[in-house]
């Protein structure tokens, strides 16, 4: 019974251990120098890794001598993958890479397993390259750094790659989740929704946006570059009028940029662009929402343009509160006195079509 015991206190001990841990147990037996020319190659010691150059030249040796003794010390930790500190590593990620249909991109598999510690994160890939059970997977102009369980899912990949590939140019805009799976799901049954977000996980030529939109990576909506892209895809999402504060707030806040964006970069890029359109004070929408750029009174020029007759005052400030965030004051200021405007038999027309009439 105490023998029984002591083994549970073991699994235990052994269970809440980190991949660092169980690496460092592995390495112990290992050459010191090994030891840490392994983990500064991996950057195990302090989340940073090295090359083969700066290793050789730290410890005076040749960048192939130093390819050598980690090469040797790779197959000597591979050698120990029956051991319980191997297992459970190597369990954990095999689980995670399973329940993504057997294949994960480096970047999600590092963040789910790394703890969001660099240290922890480079051990969980010493695993995974010591492991003869989990394959490295980058194939050029098809996926990112990837892990999986078999070569075979590869054929799967470049399906649904393929298929993905035609709905987002017949689409020619972005895709939510459920409308990726159920157009590729259209032309392909057996694909499952697990196996199709799982898959394009993985492409380098399609990726979804910090909105859960899937498209192109190099559209813009997908991987805006600048200030404006990114103004343009948190309206576009926003589905709203913003103020420029807020803009810059929501920029930061999904994570679309990597600086952090300031009021008055933001403010000084929505007014040089054409596509925004200045609605109220500091408040601006899309162009392409409709909005008409122009000062208040070129608004209700427009309005009154458009319609074909004269307008009731408050078929006007309907109109206007549309396409503008301004006072009724402002408005009726605006139509009472400018000499662009005439009031007949209590409605508004354009001062020069009255003329004509």
């Amino acid at each position: 019974m105490q023998k029984s015991n002591k083994s549970g206190v073991n699994e235990a001990k052994n269970s809440k251990s980190t991949f660092l841990d169980l690496a460092g147990v592995l390495l112990s037996g290992l050459p010191q120098r090994s030891q840490e020319i392994v983990k500064k190659r991996f950057g195990l010691a302090d989340g940073k890794i090295e090359t083969l150059e700066k290793i050789g030249s730290s410890y005076g040796i040749t960048r192939e001598r130093v390819r050598q003794i980690i090469t040797y010390a790779v197959k000597k930790v591979s050698e120990s993958s029956e051991s319980v500190e191997f297992k459970q590593a190597e369990e954990k990620i095999i689980l995670e890479i399973s329940r993504k249909d057997g294949i994960m991109n480096e970047e999600k598999l590092i963040g789910k397993l790394g703890s969001g510690n660099l240290s922890e994160a480079n051990a969980v890939i010493f695993f995974a390259v010591c492991s003869n059970r989990i394959l490295g997977i980058e194939e050029k102009g098809l996926t990112k750094k990837s892990w999986a369980l078999s070569k075979d899912v590869l054929a799967k990949v470049k399906e649904v790659s393929a298929i993905a590939k035609e709905i987002l140019v017949a689409s020619n805009t972005p895709l939510t989740d459920a409308e990726m799976v159920a157009r590729v799901i259209a032309r392909k049954k057996e694909f499952t929704k697990n196996q199709i977000l799982s898959h394009l996980d993985v492409l380098t030529e399609i990726s979804r946006n910090k909105f859960g939109r899937w498209g192109f990576s190099k559209w813009m909506e997908i991987n805006p570059k600048g200030t404006r892209e990114r103004i343009h895809l948190v309206l576009k999402e926003g589905k709203k009028p913003l103020h420029f504060t807020e803009i810059a707030k929501l920029i930061d806040e999904s994570g679309i940029s990597k600086r952090k964006s300031h009021p008055q970069t933001v403010h000084n890029e929505l007014i040089k662009d054409s596509r925004f359109v200045l609605i109220g004070r500091g408040i601006y929408a899309l162009r392409e929402w409709g909005y008409t750029p122009g000062a208040i009174k070129d608004v209700l020029e427009e309005i009154l343009k458009k319609s074909g007759r004269a307008m009731t005052k408050e078929e006007i400030l309907t109109e206007v509160d549309r396409l503008r965030q301004v006072k009724k004051t402002t408005v009726m200021i605006n139509l009472n006195n400018s000499g662009s405007f005439a009031k007949v038999d209590g409605k508004y027309d354009l001062k020069d079509r009255r003329r004509v009439l």
